[in-house]
């Protein structure tokens, strides 16, 4: 079975419609993942930014907020925890690609896992670090 890193770029359009690309593609994700298709994994950094932009961007009320990061690990399961090794592969890709260390923290825990990270981040995808939703759904079948 596939494995995949999704970052919380791609993990908002499961739970956020307005103003959103690549839809489609993030649900169509979301249900190979819920059939067993695909294995799809997130950081414990997701939680976090997923809460910040629900909140702050979004202003969704607190138990909204609470009750999706609850569906979301009711989704995806246990978040991956970076390893002091993958941080330091990460500072090295934001001072390398002019990254985010929050976003080269996703880079570097896919390249330990050895898996796809799948983002709609600009930046990553510019540097060739992630691959986008509608790349990954059309490379798999989806």
């Amino acid at each position: 079975m596939t494995r995949l890193l999704v970052d919380t770029s791609v993990l908002i359009k499961w739970f956020h419609e307005l103003g959103e690309s690549e839809l489609d593609a993030a649900r169509a994700l979301r249900a190979a993942h819920v059939a067993d298709d695909v294995d799809v994994h997130i950081l414990d950094l997701a939680l976090y930014e997923v809460g910040n932009v629900l909140t702050r961007a979004l202003h969704w009320p607190a138990d909204d907020v609470a009750d999706q990061l609850d569906d979301l690990l009711a989704i995806v399961g246990t978040p991956v925890v970076p390893s002091p090794e993958w941080m330091r592969d990460a500072a090295g890709l934001a001072s390398q690609h002019g990254l985010t260390f929050y976003d080269a923290t996703w880079a570097a825990a896919a390249r330990g896992l050895g898996v796809t990270l799948v983002s709609a981040d600009r930046e990553l995808l510019a540097a060739r670090l992630a691959e986008s939703v509608t790349d990954t759904v059309h490379r798999l079948a989806l």
